[in-house]
């Protein structure tokens, strides 16, 4: 990515041609990692299918949380300001401009732990709740998903401030800031600052399918009942819906809901076909003035 991405992130403000699809970006940057590696080892360079398959759901996801990244950027910038500057992203409906409502779209990297970004408070919460199940040999841990969507603390604790600018590249540089910017936030969040949690797929093999629903449904439990915050609201964003009933999986209830009583409502509550970044992100933009708080 380093190569095909130097200059610009994909489906935002710095892209030539932002409406670009997800898998049109994925191979060219293979065609430029093919042809790099002809040049520095003719005749002994191979790049196979199979090599490409292990890392292809990693570009994929990191090409999504870059263009989230951008958005919200500019989303910020529009709640301190109230101009909207980009030229790819369109303001979204109802966006009030709000000093109090920025956000941060955070990439969760592998071993990333969705309780240290908890304030000591609740993480002793959360730790009290874990200890009282596993003195019955019993366990319900906050589960990871891919990317997470924050209302940023006001007054906004010092980690977030990498948030209010976007990412200029999807360079080593920007995918390291990508994958370590959740470190920084640690110890900050109440559960009302959770609003969104998105599972990124580019399978669609079972149990794949089923990890999405149980993280949809632990997050609900604990951010809701256990964290006492708002009902955090969960994507499931699919590259394809093909060799699977995902549609008819994904229309799973909400246990959460279902032991509320009233309206039972779903544990992924939107399914997406995430086909470019630039509407990947949009989706997301016209979403944030729904949140009442």
């Amino acid at each position: 990515m380093d190569c095909a991405f130097g200059s610009f992130v994909p489906g935002s403000d710095s892209d030539p041609d932002p409406g670009r699809a997800f898998k049109d970006y994925r191979q060219q940057a293979y065609r430029n990692t093919r042809e790099a590696g002809a040049l520095l080892w003719p005749g002994a360079f191979r790049l196979s299918e199979q090599q490409l398959a292990k890392v292809d759901g990693d570009v994929y996801e990191m090409m999504e949380a870059a263009a989230l990244w951008n958005a919200a950027a500019t989303w910020n910038k529009f709640m301190d300001t109230g101009l909207w500057d980009s030229s790819v992203f369109r303001k979204p409906d109802g966006a009030v401009p709000t000093p109090t409502r920025k956000v941060a779209i955070v990439k969760m990297a592998r071993g990333a732990d969705t309780t240290k970004l908890l304030s000591p408070a609740a993480r002793a919460e959360y730790f009290a709740f874990e200890t009282a199940l596993q003195k019955r040999g019993l366990e319900l841990k906050l589960s990871t998903p891919d990317i997470l969507g924050l209302r940023i603390p006001d007054p906004m604790p010092a980690g977030f401030e990498i948030f209010m600018s976007p990412l200029p590249d999807l360079t080593l540089a920007s995918q390291e800031q990508l994958e370590t910017a959740w470190r920084g936030i640690q110890g900050s969040l109440e559960g009302r600052h959770f609003l969104f949690a998105i599972a990124v797929k580019t399978s669609t093999r079972s149990d794949r399918l089923y990890q999405a629903l149980f993280e949809a449904n632990v997050l609900k439990y604990i951010l809701g009942y256990v964290l006492r915050g708002p009902a955090i609201r969960f994507h499931a964003h699919l590259e394809t819906f093909a060799n699977a009933d995902v549609v008819g999986r994904y229309k799973a209830a909400s246990m959460t809901s279902l032991l509320a009583g009233g309206v039972p409502s779903k544990a992924v509550d939107q399914l997406y076909l995430a086909l470019n970044p630039r509407d990947t992100a949009q989706m997301i933009l016209d979403e944030l003035p729904t949140y009442p708080l």
